[in-house]
């Protein structure tokens, strides 16, 4: 369906994990700011994404603590999977852990904000926290609200 430009670019892998055996993920990694992804990508992304969309039961927006951008060809996907997907659509902010308190209040604000701009809804889009990675929290301090967070993913 989308030719041998994506098909070039897909890396799939499998695993026996019993834990995974109803789980897919697809990670979409190179969802930056420029126009050098947009360029050099011979099919359409956004479309892609909507095709895996429409397949999944939960989608997980990941926002990196340090790294909040929102590219312009992240608001275009978000726009292009939105359309029948909204309730599966979930916001988490990752690498919460490596922030301080004030850095993660205004980092989740800004979050929220351009969400809200983007998926231009009256109600507050909600956030999920959390540090998904190996390691111990390197800030104990949020492990409550990020087990509490995890519960409710």
């Amino acid at each position: 369906q989308f030719g041998s430009a994506f098909l070039n670019h897909f890396v799939g892998s499998s695993t026996s994990s019993p834990l995974l055996k109803r789980l897919i993920f697809v990670d979409t990694p190179g969802v930056l700011s420029g126009e050098k992804q947009r360029i050099n990508r011979t099919y359409d992304f956004g479309q892609v994404c909507k095709w895996f969309a429409d397949r999944a039961d939960l989608i997980l927006l990941l926002f990196d603590a340090h790294k909040l951008d929102i590219s312009d060809e992240l608001q275009d996907v978000i726009d292009t999977i939105r359309p029948h997907n909204d309730d599966k659509i979930r916001c988490v902010l990752n690498k919460a852990d490596a922030v301080t308190r004030e850095q993660l209040v205004r980092v989740y604000g800004s979050l929220m904000w351009s969400m809200g701009k983007i998926f231009d809804s009256p109600e507050v889009i909600r956030v999920y926290t959390g540090s998904y990675w190996n390691g111990p929290l390197l800030n104990g301090d949020f492990a409550d609200m990020f087990e509490r967070d995890e519960q409710l993913l």
